[in-house]
C-alpha cells in the first residue's frame, strides 16, 4: 500500500448550504468518521446488520452513477487489477470476480453507521471517474504505471468539508463509467431493513432500493437509485 494522501476537492462558500443538509440528516453521525487507514469495517451495533447489493450497468445503460443515499465519504482505496467482463454470465462462473477486477471503494459513513459504494472496471470500459477527485487515475493498463498489480494506493477527503470527509445528498451525481459496469455498495443497517428490489430486476435511477421503519417517525425510510441489481445481507 503507498503512503495515505488527501486528495479532497477544496470547499467554497457555496457548499455550506449543501453540507449543513447533509449534516442535518446525519444527526450525531454527523463528525464521527466510521473508518481508519487499517482497511477493517468497523464494529457494528448490536441491532444493526451489513447488507450488501450488486448494480450491474449493461453497455445500453445509463453509465453515470449517482449518490443512493446522503452520506459522507472519507477516504478511498483504489486497487489495480484485472478487466475482466462484469456480465452476470461471468459473474456468476467466474469466482472472487469482483476481487479480481480493478475498483475504486469508496468508503464512509450514514445516518445509520458505515456506508460504501464501489466502482469496478471491465472489459471495454475507460477509466472509472469520480467527481469530487481529480487525483484518481485509473485504467492504466498500457505499460507506464508505476503501481504493482493487485496492490492498491490510499486517500482521504478530510479536507473537503467540516464533516471531515465529501458530503453528498441523496441522488447527487457522483461519477461515472465508459460502457457498463458494476457497482457494489456494502452498508450498515439496523436489522428491520428490507429490500424492496429482487435479484435480477431492473429499476430506472431515483427509485427506492430498499426501506425500513424509522426509529423515531414510524414511517418508512428509503435508498434510491440503480439499475439491475443482485442483493443480500450478512448477519
Amino acid at each position: 500500500m503507498e503512503q495515505e494522501v488527501d486528495a479532497s476537492h477544496p470547499p467554497s462558500n457555496a457548499d455550506f448550504a449543501h453540507d449543513v443538509s447533509v449534516a442535518m440528516e446525519l444527526g450525531t453521525g454527523a463528525v464521527s468518521p466510521a473508518t481508519d487507514q487499517s482497511g477493517e469495517i468497523p464494529r457494528l451495533s448490536a441491532d444493526h446488520k451489513l447488507f450488501f447489493l450488486v448494480v450491474y450497468l449493461a453497455p445500453g445503460d445509463y453509465h453515470r452513477f449517482h449518490s443512493p443515499a446522503t452520506w459522507v465519504v472519507e477516504r478511498r482505496r483504489h486497487f489495480t487489477g484485472d478487466l475482466f467482463s462484469v456480465s452476470p454470465y461471468i459473474a456468476n462462473r467466474l469466482k472472487n470476480l469482483f476481487v479480481l477486477n480493478e475498483r475504486v471503494a469508496l468508503l464512509g459513513r450514514w445516518k445509520y453507521g458505515f456506508f460504501s459504494m464501489v466502482p469496478v472496471g471491465a472489459t471495454n470500459v475507460g477509466s472509472i471517474r469520480i467527481n469530487f477527485d481529480e487525483t484518481l487515475r485509473t485504467n492504466t493498463h498500457d505499460g507506464n504505471s508505476t503501481k504493482e498489480p493487485h496492490s492498491f494506493s490510499e486517500a482521504t477527503y478530510s479536507s473537503a468539508s467540516l464533516l471531515r470527509g465529501q458530503p453528498l445528498l441523496t441522488g447527487e451525481e457522483m461519477g461515472g463509467f465508459r460502457l457498463g459496469s458494476t457497482i457494489v455498495m456494502v452498508f450498515e443497517a439496523p436489522k428491520d431493513w428490507k429490500f424492496t428490489v429482487k435479484a435480477g430486476e431492473t429499476i430506472k435511477m431515483g427509485e427506492s432500493l430498499g426501506q425500513f421503519a424509522g426509529a423515531e417517525e414510524g414511517e418508512p425510510k428509503k435508498v434510491g437509485g440503480g439499475i439491475h441489481v443482485n442483493v443480500g445481507k450478512k448477519a
